[in-house]
């Protein structure tokens, strides 16, 4: 008898809301540099190997069963061939530009589910002797955190070390790792079930309570709204043209900031992320003189957890209200910050997951009806941040130089920025809706002016108020 693997409720609902407009799968895009004095072909013979390696572990070889769709499962397949799912293309002195315009559109499609649900794309012929690989997962199969520990495992820290099977082959893969801990029993079960509904109840009775209190005024940042994002080009419905686009921050300096302001990674590359998005606003004619707000998924996997499916939670936070000050910008962003923490900790996490679940769900209901119009959008944007490997990796001895993340829009979002840290750099991975996000290529380039500016404003004497003074009189009043 075929053995069926449950889909989660969390799992099922990326396969539930999505659309020919909104597909659900996420993506990585990995930059390599060839080896030196390597054939000419290297790529392609790399490519024609890859696809011959029929051998295949979950979960890529599982394959969905719909047929109820409220009660979905994987089954694994008898059939699997893996040049159904690798693929070989070639640009001819690619640019990153020309790289990026391909991933966009490769982004756009949704995955054939009469297969496993991921795909895995070669690209040769980019500048400076370097390929890429774009692979791909529905958001079903896989969390972001999920996915990158899965291709670190297939990737080496070695550049001499060769002859690794391709990343469905590994027998050794996270998500079959079995668990040490002893199978539960009836009774077990059913006493964890009925913890797990009590734990939740009394965390959602908490935070509605903190949402009530906050909604009238009784309390102030203890807790940030849903369902407040000013009107902006950045939520609405969506079709289905994709723009992506990226951007890097160097993690020493990044760091150095960190130790000296005593702020996360998370608050810098917030506060960086937050004035490039205003003056992106400004530059496409629709600029925000509110506050931006931001969806953040957290990740609720216990360090013990199996890796597979999604175990996170979406939780909303402010960024600063408006301002050119990069110093007010970080501290503002600090405090809306804590206010989220103070909520995931005080929470137990399946109320936190519950909690996603209920808020998505009006916001995927408000963009069925298109309601937009009439509702705030959920937030105006998604922003995640996920942990990489902190050392060089190799493939065949190549050198993976660049690691950016492709991810999916939510309801009502028009964008949603992922970032990644590897080896010392802070990779950017940006996703719009292009129908309604013009230019979004320059938001890349506006995240590392705005690192820019923050580093001078916080190595200056004065903290940044003469670089200011200096930068509000250069700008012509209307």
């Amino acid at each position: 008898m075929e053995k069926k693997r449950p889909l989660s409720i969390v799992d099922n609902g990326f396969l539930i809301t999505e659309t020919n407009n909104s597909p659900k799968h996420i993506a990585g895009l990995q930059i390599y540099k060839k080896p030196e004095k390597c054939s000419k072909n290297f790529v392609k013979n790399l490519f024609n190997k890859w696809s011959k390696v029929d051998a295949v572990c979950a979960p890529y070889n599982l394959i969905l069963n719909a047929n109820n769709p409220l009660s979905p499962y994987w089954l694994e397949s008898k059939q699997f061939k893996a040049k159904e799912h690798v693929e070989f293309l070639a640009l001819k002195n690619g640019t990153r530009t020309d790289l990026n315009e391909l991933v966009s559109q490769m982004h756009e499609a949704k995955l054939d589910k009469s297969k496993p649900l991921w795909r895995c794309c070669f690209i040769d012929g980019l500048t400076k002797d370097r390929f890429a690989i774009y692979f791909s997962f529905h958001h079903s199969v896989l969390d972001g955190i999920s996915a990158g520990k899965m291709m670190e495992r297939s990737l080496s820290s070695k550049a001499t070390e060769l002859g690794r099977p391709p990343f469905w082959a590994m027998k050794d893969n996270p998500y079959n790792k079995k668990s040490s801990k002893a199978k539960p029993s009836f009774k077990d079960k059913l006493y964890a079930t009925a913890s797990g509904n009590a734990k939740a109840l009394y965390g959602l009775s908490r935070i509605s309570t903190q949402i009530c209190l906050e909604a009238v005024g009784l309390t102030k940042n203890a807790i940030s709204l849903p369902f407040t994002a000013t009107p902006a080009p950045l939520t609405g419905s969506v079709t289905s043209k994709r723009t992506f686009t990226t951007s890097s921050l160097p993690m020493d300096r990044v760091n150095h900031l960190r130790k000296i302001t005593r702020n996360t990674l998370n608050h810098i590359a917030l506060a960086c992320l937050d004035g490039a998005l205003h003056r992106y606003l400004e530059h496409i004619g629709h600029p925000l003189n509110g506050t931006l707000t931001i969806t953040m998924p957290v990740s609720l996997r216990k360090e013990d957890a199996k890796v597979g499916g999604n175990q996170i939670g979406l939780v909303a936070a402010q960024l600063a209200p408006k301002t050119d000050d990069p110093i007010i910008r970080l501290r503002e962003i600090g405090v809306s910050l804590q206010a989220v923490r103070n909520q995931i900790d005080d929470s137990p996490a399946v109320s936190i997951q519950a909690y996603s679940l209920v808020t998505n769900g009006f916001a995927q209901l408000f963009d069925a009806v298109n309601a937009a119009s009439y509702i705030p959008a959920l937030s105006h944007t998604i922003v995640s941040n996920v942990p990489g490997p902190k050392s060089t990796l190799f493939l065949e001895g190549a050198e993976l130089i660049g690691w950016y993340p492709v991810s999916t829009l939510g309801p009502g979002h028009r964008l949603n920025v992922t970032m990644f840290s590897y080896n010392g750099k802070l990779d950017f991975g940006i996703i719009g809706a292009s129908d309604f996000l013009p230019d979004l290529n320059i938001l890349g380039g506006f995240i590392f002016e705005e690192f820019e500016e923050l580093e001078k404003a916080v190595m200056s004497p004065d903290m940044g108020t003469t670089l200011l003074e200096k930068k509000r009189l250069t700008i012509t009043p209307c």
